[in-house]
């Protein structure tokens, strides 16, 4: 018999999907690698119709291929293989090997955290300044794991019991009845992601109402206003993630109440270095000319490090959600200079020779020059 390096085991998920796992090595398949390897979905697709295992062995310097059947996966794993009897939710994803996207930034230990925390059905806090991917990162992580994003703006909430909670309303025809909140319907979904975006804007009331939800020996919520007040319990493997925006430049927060801030894990989302930023803006946006690129980059990274000197001349960061916008831009045709027209310098404020914008036009001016006719990129010219 072969020396297998792999006897992989495939299913179809409930939405038609292939899906696969390495039961002799104990790890999963993934969707991302699925989709990179098509060649391998087409083998475990073919495996899933036959009845069989897909097994593959060293052959000189590639991998060999082959189908084989159960006797032969138990003459060569021995009968026990508990890996194949474990549910099918857990075979999704395994945090250990999770890789962060390739069209979207984050350093890859706080991917693997915040992976593994939804899978454990564990509370998140991320913060960091706006734009910095907390909401995309929440999207990316539940699309990774295949499960469902319940979204809720708390910074937009002006009734926070009727958005947690629910209303009561009259009928004519039938009196007054309760109406529950699609928040509350959410939290009954089993491993459902549960993403509480802009907490720290939310009102107070919010976070009572709250206090109970989030605790992770209580996790439930008790519906007051509906007759004899029900008590509705979390599910299983349900997921809270909030976002925050803390800092001084952020008026309208509020600081979060430490018995809050204690029943999440904190995940501090980074601001991207100029490389970085780089390399995630040439993955969206490959055709983008590389010196138009480069410039961009520099010009933004110029502008953040501003902002952490000891006495910075201007109060606030170009995001990244900024930066994308600018390269979308540029992809339509629009310069840099008519960007930072548009995008960059509304940033700042406009109040004398010595303004914050002022500061900022010059900065972008030693990267591109002044709006002429010359060579836009020409650096050596300016």
């Amino acid at each position: 018999m072969k020396e297998f390096v792999q006897i992989i085991k495939g299913h179809y998920g409930d939405n038609g999907a292939v899906k696969a796992i390495d039961i002799l090595n104990d790890k999963p398949l993934t969707a991302d690698y699925m989709k990179t390897r098509p060649d391998i979905k087409q083998r475990v697709e073919k495996a899933i119709n036959t009845k069989t295992y897909l097994a593959t062995y060293k052959r000189g310097t590639r991998l060999g291929f082959k189908w084989i059947t159960n006797k032969e996966k138990e003459q060569f794993m021995g009968k026990e293989s508990p890996i194949e009897n474990a549910k099918v939710t857990k075979l999704v994803s395994d945090f250990k090997h999770a890789e962060p996207p390739k069209d979207f930034y984050i350093d890859k230990l706080k991917w693997k955290f915040l992976v593994r925390n939804i899978e454990k059905g564990k509370n998140i806090m991320m913060t960091g300044p706006s734009g910095c991917g907390k909401t995309d990162a929440t999207f990316k992580a539940a699309n990774y794991l295949e499960r469902k994003v319940h979204y809720f703006n708390l910074g937009a909430t002006q009734d926070p019991r009727s958005t947690l909670i629910g209303n009561t309303h009259y009928n004519k025809d039938t009196g007054t009845y309760f109406s529950e909140s699609l928040f509350v319907n959410a939290i009954q979904q089993e491993n459902a992601v549960i993403l509480l975006d802009e907490l720290s804007r939310a009102h107070p009331e919010a976070w009572n109402i709250l206090m109970t939800v989030l605790d992770p020996i209580q996790r439930y919520l008790r519906l007051d206003e509906k007759d004899n007040s029900p008590t509705i319990k979390v599910a299983d493997g349900v997921s809270f993630i909030a976002t925050a925006n803390i800092g001084m430049e952020y008026t309208a927060t509020r600081v979060i109440d430490r018995a809050i801030l204690d029943r999440f894990s904190l995940i501090e989302m980074d601001v991207l270095s100029e490389d970085d930023e780089y390399t995630l803006l040439k993955g969206k946006f490959p055709t983008i000319n590389e010196k138009t690129l480069l410039s961009l980059c520099s010009i933004v990274g110029d502008i953040r490090k501003e902002t952490n000197t000891d006495s910075p001349r201007i109060s606030t960061i170009v995001s990244t959600r900024n930066t994308i916008e600018i390269a979308e831009l540029i992809i339509d045709g629009f310069s840099i200079h008519d960007a930072a027209e548009l995008l960059i310098y509304p940033l700042f404020p406009n109040d004398g020779n010595d303004s914050e914008r002022v500061y900022v036009k010059q900065l972008i001016q030693k990267y591109v020059g002044s709006k002429s006719k010359k060579q836009l990129f020409d650096i050596e010219s300016i």
